[in-house]
């Protein structure tokens, strides 16, 4: 199974739109898909029951549906101070990290409003998937200026970086 993960729990964000975007165009390509914003996270998760047992009973039902069946994630993730949200980071933590990531593989696309598209964080998130032994897709998107990039519908609307999606997904195919 792919699941599309939108790496923020921010309501309406330009995250969740470049997501949506890789969804509709999954859709296309007949390509079987799941989804999964962090907006929809086990809101109390962030507790000292993710430590140890009892686990989150949200958390482990999370797992065994969408998590472990997974092989490979295309996470958006955007800028947050210079890397990515925390919120990421502690929904990681709070995994079973062996049966959720372990020999998974990833591919990472970084979306900011400022001018690096997030590619700091892209780098710190790729060293923490390698801890975790987690393959990470070497072709990574960096989308910047993304507010300046979608339509008044709300749609992607720049041709380089739909081109940029279409060849990173190629490539994940046959990762």
């Amino acid at each position: 199974m792919l699941t599309v993960l939108s790496a923020t729990n921010r309501p309406e964000a330009y995250t969740l739109k470049v997501a949506h975007h890789y969804i509709r165009t999954l859709g296309e390509k007949g390509i079987q898909h799941a989804f999964f914003s962090l907006e929809q996270m086990p809101q109390n998760l962030l507790n000292n029951g993710m430590y140890g047992a009892p686990r989150n009973a949200d958390m482990v039902h999370l797992e065994q549906t969408l998590l472990i069946p997974t092989q490979k994630f295309v996470v958006v993730v955007p800028e947050y101070n210079g890397s990515f949200p925390g919120v990421l980071k502690a929904f990681i933590d709070a995994s079973d990290v062996k049966n959720c990531w372990h020999n998974k593989k990833v591919c990472l696309v970084g979306v900011s409003d400022g001018r690096a598209g997030n590619l700091r964080g892209m780098e710190h998130l790729t060293n923490i998937f390698n801890h975790l032994k987690v393959n990470v897709l070497h072709l990574k998107i960096p989308i910047s200026n993304v507010s300046a990039q979608f339509d008044g519908a709300g749609k992607l609307a720049n041709q380089e970086i739909k081109s940029l999606i279409d060849q990173q997904i190629a490539l994940f195919q046959d990762f």
